[in-house]
């Protein structure tokens, strides 16, 4: 995981010094800015810094008028640094976690190299094509003196901009700068430097995930899709566990947003099977992350809300199903105070997103992805702090499953809309909010639902499974044994760990804007 920033400029080689720093973790601890003197690309470093704390680098070119500032969170072999110049052509910016099949099992190389040797034979809107799995990027060619960026297809990294008086800025995370644009998911953004246009754009894929609806009234299908949703949801979990390099080190602790529910639940069991499998069990801690808030409104402490009593039991149920798999349950109490010290820093975070619901999530998962909790073992409460710097995520099941409770009531033809909404809106909804909020403490998050074969499978299946999440009840109960959790009722986390609501103006809605 990385972050990306670069700054493009009105004119060539009269304002822009040319420049390249190296900075490596103890470097990255004291102010950091360009010898160049621009106010807004220095203002956003800090936030590239915090996603990358392994390395840094600052590249200055007078020849085109920009600059570039990449970070770097090293999590596969061999540590590639960024940004990186590909056949005195090209600048690759990348942030992300790619899942083709040569790139799972064949892991000397990183992805980074792996692009850069697609550059080599490839244009950059094939190559960008080719990837497959969780990333954003900037990819500049300095021959045709153009820039190419964007997101992956569902859109799972974070990444904005902005074009104001022909100056273009890209960014991971924004800040409260006003005017910046979060990326579309699937579009491959084209600026041509020469003229200070966006030129046009382009889709990495020409049709989009289209939701069936077709219904398979008696069921009779319903045994063999179970099996193969199993089967797609377990290669999408092995993928995202064996790319975690070097595992030996510290980096091989994993770590689960944990509500105790359904959707991390089967995450959960899924991730201890392939690390049973892959003989890994021993080694690596899964950490359990729940999160709980003081609610002055209510009265009740973290420990009362409805999230932490389930995810006690849930652990508890997880733990018997594999023994053999060091199972943790950290949990993380927010004091009012705590909440109150940091909702401006979450508020700037999560910019454009501004309203109160997008807060009472946003620092649900700010706190989560801290990870400072405590832990209880053998009757006895110890401080602990999260070692993964991987992050497993549920995200994407209400989605594709019909969960939000909104849905319940809906006929056939306006269920497959809002599922059909819920998919293409998902990288603006929730992904670029939640990236750079989980991101901002050097960890990077992956979400197994939203693999793209899992995703076209998912709305392949006849629309009445996807009724209150039907088809993956029935595979958590039959298959995974999560007995009570399968029948686990949707709840949003913000109510879940009492994030919401938290004075006493009870007037507010989700959807008011901040003030």
């Amino acid at each position: 995981m990385c972050g990306i920033l670069a700054y493009f400029g009105k004119s060539f080689g009269s304002t822009l010094t040319d420049e390249f720093q190296e900075l490596y973790e103890k470097d990255l601890t004291g102010p950091i800015q360009s010898c160049n003197s621009n106010t807004l690309f220095n203002e956003l470093i800090p936030y590239i810094v915090r996603r990358g704390p392994n390395y840094a680098s600052l590249r200055s070119l007078s020849e085109i008028n920009a600059m570039l500032f990449s970070s770097v969170l090293s999590l596969r072999t061999p540590f590639t640094k960024q940004s990186v110049m590909v056949q005195d052509r090209y600048l690759l910016q990348y942030n992300g976690e790619l899942y083709n099949d040569d790139t799972v099992e064949n892991c000397e190389h990183s992805d980074t190299e792996y692009i850069s040797s697609l550059l080599e034979k490839h244009s950059v809107e094939e190559v960008v094509r080719k990837c497959y799995g969780e990333f954003a990027y900037a990819i500049t060619d300095l021959q045709e003196r153009k820039v190419y960026f964007g997101r992956d297809s569902i859109g799972k990294r974070s990444l904005s901009y902005i074009l104001l008086d022909d100056e273009l800025y890209i960014t991971s995370v924004s800040g409260r700068c006003d005017g910046f644009q979060n990326c579309l998911a699937g579009v491959i953004y084209i600026f041509d430097i020469n003229t200070k246009q966006l030129t046009g754009s382009v889709k990495i894929h020409d049709e989009p995930y289209i939701v069936s609806d077709q219904i398979d009234n008696d069921f009779q299908l319903l045994e063999e899709y179970k099996i193969k949703l199993y089967e797609c949801l377990r290669r999408s979990v092995y993928q995202r566990i064996v790319t975690i390099h070097p595992m030996h080190l510290e980096n091989g602790n994993i770590s689960i947003l944990f509500s105790g529910g359904l959707d991390c639940s089967v995450i959960t069991a899924l991730l201890c099977e392939q690390l049973i499998k892959i003989n890994r069990n021993s080694e690596t801690i899964i950490e359990l992350l729940n999160v709980g808030f003081e609610n002055p409104r209510t009265g009740k402490m973290p420990s009362d809300s409805p999230d932490r009593i389930l995810a006690i039991k849930s652990a508890q149920l997880l733990s018997e199903l594999y023994p053999q798999v060091n199972i943790k349950l950290i949990e993380v109490d927010v004091p009012y105070t705590d909440y109150l010290s940091h909702k401006d820093t979450v508020i700037d975070l999560m910019y454009p997103k501004n309203t109160e619901m997008d807060l009472s999530i946003a620092i649900a998962f700010y706190f989560a992805s801290r990870g400072r909790g405590k832990v209880t073992e053998n009757g006895e409460s110890k401080p602990y702090n999260r070692s993964g710097i991987v992050m497993f995520s549920g995200l994407g099941a209400d989605e594709l499953y019909g969960g939000y409770h909104k849905f319940s009531n809906k006929s056939n033809e306006e269920l497959v809309i809002e599922l059909q909404k819920q998919i293409a809106q998902i990288h603006d909804r929730n992904l670029n909010r939640d990236d750079k909020v989980i991101s901002n403490h050097g960890i990077e998050v992956r979400y197994p639902f939203l693999d793209e074969r899992v995703v076209q499978f998912s709305v392949d299946l006849p629309l009445n499974y996807k009724v209150n999440k039907h088809i993956l009840r029935v595979m958590a109960k039959d298959i995974l044994r999560l007995d009570f959790i399968s029948e686990e009722p949707k709840r949003a986390i913000q109510f879940g760990a009492r994030s919401a609501k938290m004075t006493k103006d009870s007037n507010k809605r989700g959807t008011d804007l901040l003030k």
